[in-house]
């Protein structure tokens, strides 16, 4: 079991690997469900708007932040693009 100082620690290294993420994105995508039934489109976003939803969701979620299923859900493909289901 973690300490809190390695745990916060942890939590610093998990962030740093998504903002890196955006950072080296060139286009920002996002899904956007139309239907409710998976039935959407990807629109082109900024990073900018990508990272500050990002930091409100780790304010919001501080000690139950998945970290594990944010990375699967922020893609940064090889392209460079950035695409967040």
């Amino acid at each position: 079991m973690f300490n809190k100082k390695e745990s916060r620690n942890n939590m610093k290294q998990d962030e740093r690997e998504v903002r890196e993420k955006i950072k080296k994105a060139n286009n920002c995508f996002v899904w956007c469900m139309l239907d409710g039934v998976d039935v959407g489109e990807y629109f082109k976003t900024t990073k900018s708007d990508v990272w500050f939803y990002v930091r409100k969701y780790f304010r919001n979620n501080k000690e139950n932040t998945d970290y594990e299923n944010l990375n699967n859900t922020i893609v940064l493909r090889e392209d460079g693009d950035l695409y967040v289901n």
